[in-house]
């Protein structure tokens, strides 16, 4: 199979190429600067110079391929809404026209199972849930509106789907450093004592999904991925942190007051051109403030999804990796 691949110097497009190229697989990545260059073809990738928005770079880089792989994408917990439109949708919209002006005949997304996020806590839901595009969360709302082009994009010849993983986490991430940052430097605080239910998806789950996606599904569908257990926040994270030898504290405040805060912030933030992210944000505040639970048994049944790599042996990775 011969795959073309968006995002592949970062977390995901990393472990990505590695798992296709070991699989036996071309792969053809994208890469918009000299340094991502040289990282995809490390990896054993070709790299195509050019980025989201430059389609005749992306469709010389897709012919004859079998699949596209778009994991590009802006995460970030604070920044204005332009430039969140500008990668996640344009950029997917621009991907989508490249892959069917080069005839690929399947295209699938590493989407986030933030797109059905609003302001209430979410229990053991399934694709049924709506997207959403809350005004208070640009990475959210911009992130819903890529996946509602995508599965838009379906017809005839051109399959298309996307894969919704939570919390993204394995060897190479950039969410546990963060977090040991926060304890070092007193800025992690628990809200609501971390005790809801949470779900998470290791790295390799997420690119076996979207293996399985391009392979066997029908076309015009999104799946949410999962590690195929539900876990209590609080023991999820101190898990992460007491790995990488540090231990969270106890302070906590009541949801609804770091939401209030962090609305306060934001305003602030905007009132004075400041540079930076606010402390806390209320995307920050919906991506892991409160539960979020969700059945991946759509993903069991139409693709034979199955996590490849379970939360005990991820941990263990982690920790090797850590000592």
């Amino acid at each position: 199979m011969k795959t073309f691949v968006t995002g592949g110097s970062g977390f995901v497009g990393r472990h990505m190429i590695q798992m296709l190229r070991d699989r036996g697989d071309e792969v053809v990545a994208l890469a918009r600067s000299e340094q991502a260059a040289k990282q995809v073809t490390q990896l054993g990738a070709k790299a195509v110079r050019g980025d989201l928005l430059n389609e005749q770079a992306m469709i010389r880089g897709m012919q004859a391929c079998d699949v596209v792989f778009h994991i590009a994408g802006f995460l970030s917990l604070w920044g204005q809404y332009n430039a969140f439109y500008e990668t996640n949708v344009i950029g997917t919209e621009c991907t989508l026209a490249a892959a069917q002006a080069a005839s690929v005949p399947c295209f699938v997304q590493i989407g986030a199972a933030a797109s059905v996020f609003d302001h209430q806590p979410l229990a053991q839901i399934d694709e049924s849930h709506p997207l959403q595009q809350p005004k208070f969360s640009p990475y959210i709302a911009t992130k819903s509106l890529a996946e509602q082009r995508v599965i838009a994009a379906n017809r005839p010849g051109f399959r298309t789907s996307v894969v919704r993983p939570s919390w993204i986490w394995g060897r190479g991430d950039h969410v546990l450093p963060q977090l040991v940052t926060a304890v070092k430097t007193g800025r992690f605080l628990w809200i609501a004592q971390g005790d809801y239910l949470y779900m998470t998806t290791h790295v390799a789950n997420v690119c076996h999904g979207a293996i399985l996606a391009a392979e066997r599904s029908p076309g015009g569908q999104a799946y949410f991925l999962s590690d195929g257990d539900v876990v209590q926040f609080r023991l999820w994270v101190t898990t992460l942190l007491q790995i990488a030898g540090v231990k969270p504290g106890r302070l906590s405040i009541p949801r609804w007051v770091a939401w209030r805060v962090a609305g306060l912030l934001e305003t602030l933030w905007r009132m004075t051109q400041r540079k930076g992210t606010p402390p806390i944000t209320r995307t920050m505040v919906r991506l892991i403030g409160q539960e979020l639970t969700f059945t991946d048994r759509k993903a069991q049944q139409e693709l034979g999804y199955v996590p490849i790599v379970t939360r005990d042996s991820g941990l263990r990775e982690l920790a090797n990796l850590y000592r």
